[in-house]
């Protein structure tokens, strides 16, 4: 008996097995307890105005948990991409109903009216029940943006005579939970939504 476990243990293979199987247990027990994403901060009451014309803020999403990404119409690169990525997430999480939302805040409000991002939303299959587009006063968005979800916008001047503004903002996705809080900032790239709806599912136990 000594003799055969002398040589199980000096097998290279036998070893490894028996590392794997002793691991399984421990590995899903820290799938299991993975932490709760903390709050970072409080996000303050805001009321703008929805693709639908009407007023829409922080309080019509209360109870729910929430993704917020930042875009603006005319933009040729980076925002196609997030509004394709945001429209993944809605698909993803479709089986929890209404409670989960997604809010696409433009932030270019001045050209970006709520006709503009009607039509944007249904070019790009979003459902209204689900995923709601935001405009408003220049100086609200940007409150609510910069001020509330701590997201760098604006513009700056291009060219040689600095006539021409060039739009500036954040590229990641933000999570808030069912109370208003901010739990957590996420890249655009597979890893970024992977841990994002990882998240959200954790926040909505």
């Amino acid at each position: 008996m000594r003799a055969a476990a002398r040589r199980f243990f000096s097998s290279p293979v036998s070893f490894l097995l028996l590392v794997a199987v002793l691991a399984t247990p421990l590995l899903r027990s820290l799938r299991a307890e993975r932490p709760v994403p903390p709050v970072l901060l409080e996000l303050p009451e805001f009321r703008l105005t929805s693709e639908r014309g009407g007023p829409f803020g922080r309080a019509d999403l209360l109870g729910r948990a929430w993704v917020a990404d930042f875009v603006f119409l005319a933009c040729p690169s980076v925002c196609p991409r997030l509004t394709s990525r945001m429209k993944a997430l809605q698909e993803k999480l479709e089986s929890l109903g209404d409670r989960v939302r997604l809010v696409t805040f433009t932030v270019d409000p001045e050209n970006d009216t709520p006709e503009k991002l009607a039509e944007y939303a249904r070019a790009h299959g979003a459902n209204p029940e689900i995923w709601t587009f935001l405009t408003g006063p220049s100086s609200d968005v940007e409150k609510t943006v910069v001020g509330g979800f701590k997201i760098a916008m604006g513009k700056e001047p291009t060219g040689e005579k600095g006539e021409i503004l060039q739009i500036f903002h954040g590229e990641q996705f933000v999570l808030v939970d069912q109370a208003g809080n901010i739990r957590g900032y996420y890249r655009s790239d597979d890893q970024g939504q992977a841990d994002l709806v990882r998240d959200i599912k954790l926040i909505m136990r």
